[in-house]
């Protein structure tokens, strides 16, 4: 069995795209053989249980205490997720993390399965290459890792400025964690955050608490990268032709045709200007994949 963890955010459009990312991992997955957990990320709870059979909703763990700045909450609800999805059952092969302006296109499990048997695998997705060729920098993170164990943090919202102090165990365990990473991995290193695999041997070894990087200004996938290379697992691309990831930061790496045609399983970023406009992208996504499925 594995798992599939999906965070919504607040916009109302976000349910849309849930919606019809199930309905893409129904088509393409066995639901008897995976557990989805879906982390309602608004500041009201709302319904987004949906027809997927056995569906848990968790709530982003900070929205019970101060309303987090963005970041924040992306890592609680990440790290809390994670946990969830393995929470009171038999062992998880691996987890399948999706932004909701993600699209499935292919089964991709098999693919998923095969390459996380090694062991020494923690992270897969689009870590140092991309599926267009390119290569991924993470430098610009380099200067908010320095930054991450200061003693105080500053937070704005609504044009106002508050000064956090982060007490002394926070700041003394991203400073350990952060430079466990550093042995094993270049600073910032990570797989892009709209879709990523979590092997066991993550699972099993990370420290999944997400209280220490409250206001770091972190990303999920920065965190979850350094966790990573914390425990000395090793992260890799899989956007290689017949690899499922195709994914870019804004919009899509290459054309639903060439993506089609490379054999990727898992695509982002649909997000447009429209609900219209990305429901069209998906299924131009669909056809293209069938077409080239019938071809071969």
């Amino acid at each position: 069995m594995f798992g599939v963890l999906i965070p919504v955010g607040p916009d109302p459009r976000e349910v849309t795209r849930l919606e019809a990312l199930l309905g893409e991992l129904e088509r393409h997955e066995n639901p008897q053989e995976l557990r989805v957990v879906v982390v309602d990320d608004g500041p009201v709870p709302r319904r987004l249980s949906g027809s997927w059979p056995g569906l848990e909703v968790i709530r982003t763990p900070l929205w019970s205490g101060v309303p987090p700045d963005t970041l924040s909450a992306h890592v609680a609800g990440t790290l809390a997720g994670l946990r969830a999805v393995c929470d009171g059952v038999g062992e998880i092969e691996f987890v399948v993390k999706l932004d909701t302006d993600a699209a499935i296109i292919r089964p991709f499990s098999s693919a998923l399965r095969d390459a996380l048997r090694d062991p020494r695998l923690g992270v897969v997705g689009s870590y140092d290459t991309t599926a267009d060729g390119g290569v991924r920098d993470w430098t610009m993170w380099t200067r908010t890792l320095a930054r991450a164990d200061r003693p105080f943090a500053l937070s704005r919202r609504r044009g106002r400025v508050r000064v956090w102090r982060r007490d002394r165990s926070q700041r003394a365990a991203v400073r350990r964690l952060r430079d466990a990473a550093y042995r094993s991995a270049p600073p910032g290193a990570h797989c892009l955050g709209g879709a990523y695999a979590v092997s066991s041997s993550f699972l099993s070894s990370a420290e999944l608490d997400w209280c220490p990087w409250i206001r770091t200004r972190l990303g999920e996938d920065v965190v979850v990268g350094l966790l990573c290379s914390a425990v000395g697992l090793e992260m890799k691309s899989l956007t290689g032709p017949g690899d499922p990831f195709a994914l870019s930061w804004r919009g899509l790496p290459l054309s639903a045709p060439e993506i089609a045609a490379r054999g990727h399983s898992i695509v982002h970023s649909v997000k447009r200007e429209s609900e219209a406009d990305e429901l069209a992208l998906r299924e131009a996504l669909q056809q293209n994949a069938r077409a080239v499925n019938a071809a071969s």
